[in-house]
């Protein structure tokens, strides 16, 4: 089936708001589901970490095009590998913002997944990114909270 899983993290501009998480959700929204993308994009602290799953040539291409946006810079591959299922497959992408979710529990997370208090994402390494990224899409779809309501 060749699926990939590919993570990275990158430093956002200091001037991105949620306008432009808006902005990224709706244009991702639309690329990936055409692509057959699926994934994650979280923000906090001025760092993006996000996960793209799919067929090798669309993920790299997706990649490819994420690394030349203006919103952020400094990107760091985590890790990119074959994958036998998806681990978000019911998000074409979804974006939360940490600051949004339960400040406790993203504070748990964050340390069970990183060994830091705060959201580092280019520190962790690709077992940490996943895992982090399957329990905080797990808190979000738990949440009260509407992140990023479009």
């Amino acid at each position: 089936m060749n699926l990939y899983r590919l993570i990275y993290s990158s430093h956002a501009n200091p001037d991105l708001g949620l306008a432009d998480l808006k902005n990224i959700m709706e244009s991702s929204i639309k690329n990936n589901q055409t692509d057959g993308i699926t994934g994650l994009l979280c923000h906090a602290d001025g760092m993006f970490l996000q996960v793209l799953e799919g067929y090798q040539d669309k993920v790299n291409q997706t990649y490819h095009r994420i690394v030349q946006d203006s919103r952020h810079h400094t990107p760091m591959l985590i890790s990119c590998e074959p994958i036998t299922t998806r681990a978000f497959e019911i998000w074409s992408m979804q974006a939360i913002r940490l600051t949004d979710l339960n400040k406790e529990q993203v504070k748990t997370l964050t340390l069970r997944h990183s060994g830091s208090a705060i959201f580092q994402p280019n520190r962790m390494n690709p077992r940490q990114a996943l895992a982090f990224m399957k329990d905080i899409g797990i808190l979000f779809q738990v949440s009260d909270d509407i992140i990023l309501d479009l």
